[in-house]
């Protein structure tokens, strides 16, 4: 996990370790590069933007262009983060039902010594279901990745 300080605004922006700017310039820096050559090929030669064909396509076209190629990375970006989503919260939800059969399991062994000794048993289960529910929260709170000053005692 990355830790981010947000001491200073700068240094924020300018954290290389888990940025994508560097990815992003791969992409951004030749679209520049032929925008730039683009406007500088135009004060030199004004007919050219007409010989290639760049005047058919009108603002509306460009626009719908920029907006389904927009619409579609939003969509496949969120189709994921939905996914791993979903597959996250069914594996807690899969490792609080282990949690819950291995305790009913050990509660359904400590059956046949409830008659002679009610209140050991009791105090037994007693005792494995809250530590079991302290396991359980253990293990949240790695998932969770937080310090453990964050944890507040009752």
């Amino acid at each position: 996990m990355i830790n981010y300080e947000e001491n200073w605004l700068i240094t924020l922006l300018l954290h290389s370790q888990g940025s994508v700017a560097g990815r992003s310039v791969l992409f951004a820096g030749p679209a520049a590069a032929v925008a730039l050559l683009l406007l500088i090929i135009e004060d030199y030669a004004p007919e050219f933007r007409e010989s290639i064909g760049i005047d058919d396509v009108s603002e509306s076209q460009t626009w719908t262009a920029v907006t389904v190629v927009v619409m579609a990375l939003l969509a496949f970006r969120t189709r994921q983060a939905l996914a791993r989503f979903w597959e996250g919260t069914g594996l807690l939800h899969m490792m609080r039902g282990e949690w819950y059969d291995s305790v009913s399991c050990l509660l359904s062994f400590s059956r046949s010594a409830r008659e002679s000794k009610p209140e050991e048993v009791a105090k037994f289960r007693h005792t494995l279901v809250r530590l079991m529910s302290l396991c359980h929260g253990s293990a949240l709170q790695e998932i969770k990745g937080s310090e453990a000053s964050d944890i507040v005692t009752i």
